[in-house]
């Protein structure tokens, strides 16, 4: 009991004294912080706050402070002081100094606290509160309890009291967490005196602080107090142990670095209460791997790792674990415990140059040859494979003024690969001497941490050796240029070969080797070339005008060589300019010219510009009529001096190129009605206008179908009236003619070559109306029969063919008796069905072509005279100029119709 009273009391002093400091003291300077504190000081009280974040930078940790008496911790936003035994503050003010450390540089800065005795203001407070106050409230002070307490359960807490038990007797309750809430029954109360029990441990870490609620009543329930807000606090016990935050701490560091670099910082976490001793954490390396020598160094407050030594060197050891202790209480008497570890990979730097394994190297290589490696040249490095520090780059420094050679890198073996890019006459050169360099793609970094180039160099001697060589040409590669239209055999050039080593051309042969348009013939014995066949600059089949010829020399003993011409065709002036297009129009109203375009096909300067004018060598008047305006020097317009005529008229244009030559070529130039400004819509003139054939067949027959229909309609109207009779037909729609229509073969769709239509001549003076029920023929009409084949779906009569003029001529004597139109109609109609469904019927279930078509007579007078379906106007009977003329709109529709 003494010791829980001790403690109680010591807690409750703590919670005054805490009452009459401020919560957060803000430093107005970064140098001098001031705070107020009362006459003594608990252990392990916080002495007040102070924010430091206006005085840090970014590289800056807070490093405790100078006296061992008070220590900082992190609390939010700012940093708690708190002191570490219980001081009595002296007359005058205490100081001391918080430190701030750079963890880049290692270097320190002081924060100055001053802290003030505030024993007078607290005697004055205490007396106003005295003098304020004018009834005890049954409000105990704050109270609390151990975590992990090994007395005796139940133990006494608090004892809670009301001055209405003076008056009434009291009963006393209390609810919430502990109580009615988890952890249920953790806290009891004695009705009558209000102590209050703890019945089991508690844990800090889980319940921090317990918030009951209790109560003073009577036994009928009556309440003189109000229910009183009771906070049971749960003092902490050192039981947690500190934990690293992560299970390995990973870090990199360069080698060679300065002694003090920084290398990493581990952290580790305490789940007791924060601000307290308990938490207060210190580090320790305790191991390293390997061992020997000490290369690291850890700050005990802040768990920063740094180098201890210089000499890290990845060559000798890239790799390093160190085992780290954490410990709580600041590593003091009572602390707990836990390690860690440190994973540090050390970091290559360029500290090793390339090095040359042998002093010198000699290669020999053939004359002639290229593209090929002729040495390797390996090095040492020691720097981490496959990284720039690693890498070499070859370069070749002197001895290569001529470009034979060149060095790259292996990128797998890191070896020099020397190169020959270009042949080497033996002739010319026997021996090269060579000095090939080699770094590495970064700088190398010296012991003193200068950076400087680390090259390295070596003499490479190249030796050329002899070898027999066909024979050559001077140029191997030679340019010429030559006209078109040679003659065959005309001389070309002469290609002599000489054997390099005797430079003599004696008993070497030629032969074409590449002639693709078989041009060119040579001598075999001297290489004179001479043309084979006519060159054109013109021929598509040289269309660059560039032609590649390829010679093979040969020597006695066999080797040979090539030597290739490049030969340029060059253009002559062999071709006049023309006109594509021969026949142009102007019109009489939009556009009153016409342009022409020249073409050449010779190239410049035997083409363009072109040179338009009027040739009036036949006709001196051209030039009163037309005039030429030449434009861009390939076209020219061509326009009327005066207002001529409709109608095409010949206009003789001389057309010569740049150099003079040319011709003189006759343009047709048609003068018309252009309905679109433009161009003529049609062939057709307003003096002569003629119709084609398809054009009138395609009127007559619509005028054709449009009489048809007429009459269709008229018989329809005019038989209903009429009187039957069994010799004779109705008058018909057709003014009384019947047009028949022949074909040459007999139609496949007719099964019976003999089917037989009976058809009705009819006089056509005749009214076409028969008498009122008469069945007989009369002496108004005369009623034949006619007997007609059928052939392909078409009227035949057996003794040939019928024409338009043999009705004529029987008119007047074919006057019979009349049928009624009803006899006429029905007769036919039954015929007519059965035919054209016979030949409207193919294989293929398609409706046929072949039909007995009507054709109707014009009457007398007319002027085209009877037109027939397939009839074809020849001779006299084709002229159509009465379509001359005809009525102004007539004349548009006879345009538009009239062939192109």
């Amino acid at each position: 009991m003494g010791s829980t009273s001790s403690c109680r009391g010591l807690f409750i002093t703590g919670c005054f004294l805490a009452l009459l400091l401020p919560l957060i003291i803000l430093g107005k300077s970064c140098h001098k912080v001031k705070l107020t504190v009362p006459p003594v000081i608990s252990s392990g009280s916080m002495v007040g706050k102070v924010s430091l974040k206006s005085c840090m930078l970014p590289n800056d940790v807070v490093g405790g402070t100078n006296n061992p008496d008070f220590i900082v911790e992190h609390v939010d936003s700012h940093y708690a002081i708190y002191s570490t035994k219980r001081i009595t503050m002296p007359d005058h003010a205490l100081s001391f100094g918080i430190i701030l450390m750079d963890t880049t540089t290692l270097t320190e800065k002081i924060i100055h606290v001053k802290l003030v005795n505030d024993a007078k203001a607290g005697k004055k407070r205490h007396v106003r509160e005295l003098l304020r106050r004018t009834k005890r409230r049954w409000r105990p002070m704050p109270f609390s309890v151990h975590e992990n307490y090994r007395g005796k359960y139940p133990a006494h807490v608090q004892q809670i009291q009301s001055d209405t038990q003076v008056d009434y007797e009291i009963l006393y309750s209390i609810t919430g967490q502990g109580v009615d809430q988890p952890p249920f029954g953790l806290f009891t109360i004695n009705a009558e005196t209000g102590d209050i029990y703890i019945t089991a441990q508690v844990d800090r870490e889980q319940y921090p602080i317990f918030k009951l609620m209790a109560y003073a009543k009577t036994r009928d329930g009556y309440a003189p107090e109000s229910p009183l807000d009771l906070d049971i606090l749960v003092e902490d016990d050192n039981d947690n142990a500190p934990v690293f935050t992560e299970e390995t701490f990973c870090a990199e560091v360069l080698e060679h670095s300065k002694v003090g670099s920084v290398v990493g910082r581990v952290n580790a976490t305490d789940r007791d209460q924060p601000g307290t001793a308990h938490t207060l954490l210190r580090y320790y390396l305790i191991q390293q791997i390997p061992p020997s020598p000490i290369m690291f160094n850890i700050d005990p407050k802040y768990g920063i790792v740094t180098t201890y030594s210089n000499k890290l060197d990845r060559e000798i050891q890239d790799q390093y674990t160190l085992l780290i202790e954490v410990r709580d209480m600041d590593g003091g008497r009572g602390s707990l415990s836990s390690t860690g570890t440190m994973s540090v990979t050390v970091l290559d730097i360029n500290d090793y140059a390339p090095a040359f394994i042998k002093q010198s190297y000699q290669v020999e290589v053939n004359e002639n040859e290229s593209g090929i490696v002729i040495l390797r040249i390996p090095i040492v490095d020691n720097d981490l494979t496959k990284t720039p520090n690693w890498r070499a780059v070859f370069s070749i420094t002197q001895g290569n003024e001529l470009g034979h050679f060149n060095i790259t890198t292996d990128p797998n073996t890191n070896e020099g690969l020397l190169h020959v890019i270009k042949g080497i006459n033996y002739e010319e050169y026997k021996r090269f001497l060579l000095q090939v360099a080699v770094a590495n793609e970064v700088s190398l970094i010296t012991q003193s941490g200068t950076k400087s180039s680390g090259v390295s160099t070596i003499p490479v001697t190249v030796i050329v050796k002899d070898v027999d060589e066909g024979p050559e040409c001077q140029p191997p590669i030679k340019e010429l240029r030559m006209k078109e239209n040679q003659t065959v055999g005309t001389f070309v050039v002469e290609m002599p070969a000489f054997d390099p080593e005797t430079k003599s051309s004696s008993g070497i042969r030629y032969n074409i080797l590449s002639d693709p348009l078989s041009l060119f013939n040579i001598d075999g014995n001297t290489g004179r070339i001479t043309t084979a066949k006519v060159i054109d600059y013109e021929s598509k089949a040289i269309p660059t005008h560039q032609y590649n010829l390829t010679l093979l020399a040969t020597d006695q003993s066999g080797k040979s060589g090539t030597c290739t011409l490049l030969m340029t065709i060059e253009d002559v002036n062999d071709n006049i300019p023309t006109v594509p297009r021969s026949e142009l129009t102007i019109c009489r109203t939009g556009r009153s010219y016409a342009t022409v375009e020249a073409t050449d096909d010779d190239s410049v300067p035997h083409s363009k510009p072109y040179f338009f004018s009027l040739d009036n060598n036949k006709d001196t008047t051209i030039t009163n009529k037309w005039r030429i305006v030449s434009q861009d020097g390939s076209t020219a317009r061509i326009e009327e001096v005066s207002d001529l005529p409709l109608g095409s008229y010949v206009v003789p244009l001389k057309i010569v190129d740049k150099q003079g030559s040319g011709s003189t070529q006759e343009i047709v130039v048609r003068k018309c009605d252009c309905f679109d400004s433009l161009s003529c819509s049609s062939r057709l003139s307003a003096n002569n206008v003629s119709l084609g054939g398809l054009a009138i067949l395609v009127m007559v027959l619509s005028a054709l179908l449009f009489a048809l229909l007429l009459c269709l309609l008229m018989a329809c109207l005019c038989g209903s009236g009429a009187a039957l009779s069994k010799t004779g037909f109705p008058d018909d729609g057709p003014q009384q003619n019947l047009l028949i229509n022949n074909t040459e073969a007999p139609g496949a769709d007719v099964m019976d070559a003999n089917f037989k239509v009976p058809v009705i001549l009819v006089n056509p003076v005749t009214s076409g109306r028969a008498p009122s029920g008469s069945h007989e023929s009369g002496q108004n009409g005369q009623h034949i029969t006619q007997t007609m084949k059928t052939t392909h779906g078409r009227l035949d009569q057996p003794g040939g063919r019928q024409t338009l003029q043999s009705h004529r001529e029987g008119y007047h004597t074919m006057e019979s008796g009349r049928h009624a139109y009803g006899e006429w109609h029905s007769f036919v109609n039954t015929r007519l069905g059965d035919k054209l469904y016979m030949c409207g019927q193919d294989e293929e279930h398609q409706h046929g072509e072949d039909y007995v078509v009507p054709y109707n007579y014009e009457g007398k007078g007319s002027v085209a005279g009877s037109v027939g379906c397939c009839s074809e106007l020849r001779g006299e009977e084709d002229r159509m100029d009465f379509l001359n003329q005809l009525e102004p709109k007539f004349r548009t529709l006879a345009e538009v119709c009239a062939k192109k």
